[in-house]
């Protein structure tokens, strides 16, 4: 089934930088959005949130607030906002469980493209060798 989660830096780079996406991502990315399967989480606004306060490396996401980032960024890029039930909570709490990953953020990242059944678009070290164990499809950005 067609469609991809984007990773919190992938969002970010989609709309700011999309020339720093591999051209593979930018065609899986493509094609959800051709059939309205581009999908985000709202783990990427909280991430986000914390990110743009760091010392170092914070993301530029201009004058604007988070919440107004992200609303308009999800509108740009025609992606879906699945929302985090019981079944994605419980699905990230088992990729803990099953991968001793404890980076939160990642982990409901993971589960909402499991429970979608979709690749995450990525290039995050960790959940690349976590896709390399089976537990999860990637697609490196």
């Amino acid at each position: 089934m067609a469609g991809v989660v984007l990773d919190t830096h992938a969002l970010l780079w989609l709309v700011t930088q999309p020339e720093t996406l591999r051209e593979d991502a930018l065609l899986a990315i493509a094609n959800a959005q051709a059939v309205g399967r581009l999908f985000v989480s709202p783990i990427t606004a909280w991430e986000l949130a914390i990110a743009v306060n760091k010392k170092t490396n914070a993301p530029d996401i201009g004058e604007t607030t988070v919440k107004d980032w992200f609303k308009a960024a999800v509108a740009a890029t025609s992606s879906k906002v699945v929302p985090i039930g019981s079944m994605i909570a419980l699905e990230a709490a088992a990729i803990i469980t099953i991968t001793a990953h404890k980076d939160p953020g990642d982990c409901y990242l993971m589960a909402t493209a499991r429970y979608k059944k979709v690749p995450i678009v990525s290039r995050d070290v960790t959940i690349g060798r976590i896709a390399k164990a089976g537990h999860i499809d990637v697609v490196g950005c």
